[in-house]
C-alpha cells in the first residue's frame, strides 16, 4: 500500500467528514461544523446583509444584460466575469425581475406590498443571506468531501444497500447525509459536481437530485416551530424521513426518472476507480478506490480556484432568480387569493376525506412548489394539529421548490426540465400524502 496516497485520501476526507457529516452542539442547537463556520463568517456582516444581497443581484442582472447585448469574449481572459455574466435571455429576465425587486426593497419605493418587512425585505435579508453564505462556504469546503476519495470509500461500503433499495450507487448516501445535516443545496451541489466529473450517470444524478436533496434537521425544526408543532418534532421528523425513503424507492422505478439512461455527462465516462475491483473485501476495496481517486485530487491553488469559480457561478446565477420567485410567492400568498383558487381540485379531495380545516389547508399543499417555507406559514394559521403535522411534513417530502432547489437544478448540467420538476413534485405529493396522513393519525390521533 502506498502510504503517501493513503494519507492523501485519509486526512482531507477526515476534514470533510468533520465539516459536513458530524453532528455537534453549538449554542444549544444540534448542527454541523459547516453551519458553525458559516454562522461565524456571516456574523460580522449582519448589519450589511441587505446591501450584500442587493449588490449581488444588481451585478448579476447588469452583467447578464451586458453579456447578451455585446457578447464579450471573456471566457479565456476573464474567466470569473464570464462565469458571472454568461447566461441565457430567459435567465437574464429572471435576474432583471430580481434586480427591480432589489431596488424597491432597498430604497422602499413602489408598492409597499413588495418591500414591506413581511414580504420582500424578509426574502432578501433572511432567505437571500442564508442562501449566499451557505452556498459560498460549501463550495469552498466541499472538495474535502468529494475530491480525495471519501465518496469512493463510502460508496463502496454502501453500494449493495443503495443498489437494492434505490438502484443507485452507495456514494449517493453522502449527498443525502450532506443535505440532512447541512442544507439541501449543499447535497445538491455535491450531486451536480459528481455528475459533471463522471461519477454519476444521467439517471443516477437526476434520481439523487430529486430524492435526496432534503432540508437539514435544523431547518426542519424551524419549520415545525413556525407551524406550531415543535412538541411533536421527533415523531414528525421520523415520519418525514420514512416518507422520503419510500418516495425514493418508488420514484426511481417510475417515469420520468426511470426513463433516463445510464449515459454520462459530455464525453466523460465512469471513472476507472469507480468500476475496478481491487479486492473481494468491501472495506479494502473501498480503501484502494479512495486512494486511486486521491491520486488525482486537486492541489492547493486548484482547490481554491475551483471553490471560487463554483461559488460565483451558483451565487450570481441563482440568487437574483431566487429573490424574484421568493418575493413573488410571498406577495401572492399574503395579498391575494390565487392559491385558494389554484388549490380548488385539492380542496375537493380534502373535503371528501374529511380533512380538518380543508379550505385553509389546501393552498399549503401546492404552494411548496414555489417556496418550501410557505406551507409552514399556511400551517401556522391553522388550529388543528393533524393538519399542521401533514402540511409541515409535505413541505419537506415534496422536496422540489423553485425559489432555490428548482432553480439550481434548472441552471445546472442536470437534464431535468421545468416540466419534469412539476411532474416530480406532483408525484411526490401523491405518494407522501397518505403516508403522512396515517402517521399523523397515529401521532396526533
Amino acid at each position: 500500500m502506498n502510504l503517501k496516497l493513503f494519507f492523501k485520501f485519509l486526512l482531507p476526507s477526515l476534514i470533510g467528514v468533520g465539516l459536513f457529516l458530524v453532528p455537534l452542539d453549538y449554542e444549544g442547537n444540534k448542527t454541523i461544523l459547516l453551519a458553525v463556520i458559516t454562522s461565524l463568517i456571516r456574523k460580522p456582516f449582519e448589519t450589511f446583509l441587505l446591501e450584500i444581497i442587493v449588490s449581488i443581484v444588481l451585478i448579476a442582472a447588469i452583467g447578464g444584460v451586458y453579456n447578451i447585448l455585446f457578447k464579450p469574449k471573456w471566457k479565456s481572459e476573464k474567466s470569473s466575469l464570464s462565469i458571472i455574466c454568461n447566461t441565457s435571455p430567459l435567465w437574464v429576465s429572471f435576474r432583471i425581475i430580481g434586480a427591480i425587486f432589489a431596488i424597491m426593497v432597498y430604497f422602499k419605493v413602489g408598492p409597499e406590498i413588495i418591500w414591506s418587512p413581511q414580504t420582500g425585505l424578509t426574502v432578501f435579508r433572511d432567505i437571500g443571506a442564508t442562501i449566499f453564505f451557505i452556498i459560498t462556504v460549501a463550495c469552498f469546503l466541499m472538495p474535502f468531501l468529494t475530491e480525495y476519495g471519501f465518496m469512493e470509500f463510502a460508496g463502496t461500503l454502501l453500494s449493495r444497500v443503495f443498489g437494492l433499495l434505490f438502484k443507485l450507487p452507495g456514494r449517493a448516501a453522502i449527498d443525502a447525509m450532506a443535505s440532512f445535516l447541512s442544507a439541501s443545496n449543499v447535497g445538491l451541489l455535491i450531486t451536480i459536481s459528481q455528475y459533471e466529473k463522471g461519477h454519476y450517470s444521467t439517471r443516477e444524478a437526476a434520481s439523487i437530485a430529486v430524492n435526496f436533496s432534503v432540508v437539514s434537521v435544523s431547518f426542519s425544526l424551524l419549520m415545525v416551530s413556525v407551524a406550531g408543532i415543535e412538541h411533536l418534532f421527533v415523531p414528525w421528523y421520523l415520519s418525514v424521513i420514512a416518507t422520503c425513503a419510500l418516495c425514493a424507492i418508488i420514484m426511481v422505478r417510475i417515469p420520468p426518472l426511470s426513463q433516463y439512461e445510464d449515459t454520462y455527462f459530455g464525453s466523460l465516462d465512469r471513472q476507472v476507480a469507480h468500476d475496478r475491483d481491487y479486492h473481494h473485501n468491501l472495506f479494502i476495496n473501498g480503501i484502494y478506490r479512495a486512494m486511486a481517486r486521491a491520486n488525482s485530487g486537486p492541489g492547493p491553488s486548484e482547490f481554491i480556484k475551483n471553490g471560487w469559480q463554483n461559488a460565483i457561478g451558483v451565487v450570481f446565477g441563482v440568487l437574483g432568480p431566487s429573490m424574484a420567485v421568493g418575493t413573488t410567492t410571498i406577495i401572492l400568498l399574503e395579498h391575494t387569493n390565487i392559491f385558494y383558487y389554484l388549490s380548488y381540485p385539492v380542496l375537493i379531495l380534502l373535503q371528501i376525506i374529511g380533512f380538518p380545516e380543508a379550505p385553509n389547508a389546501a393552498p399549503g399543499l401546492i404552494i411548496g412548489f414555489l417556496d418550501q417555507f410557505m406551507p409552514a406559514i399556511v400551517a401556522s394559521r391553522l388550529e388543528d394539529e393533524l393538519a399542521k403535522f401533514i402540511l409541515a411534513g409535505m413541505a419537506v417530502t415534496q422536496l422540489i421548490y423553485m425559489s432555490e432547489v428548482g432553480l439550481i437544478i434548472l441552471r445546472s448540467s442536470l437534464p431535468l426540465k421545468f416540466r419534469h420538476l412539476a411532474m416530480i413534485f406532483a408525484l411526490r405529493s401523491i405518494i407522501s400524502f397518505p403516508f403522512l396522513y396515517v402517521a399523523a393519525l397515529i401521532v396526533v390521533g
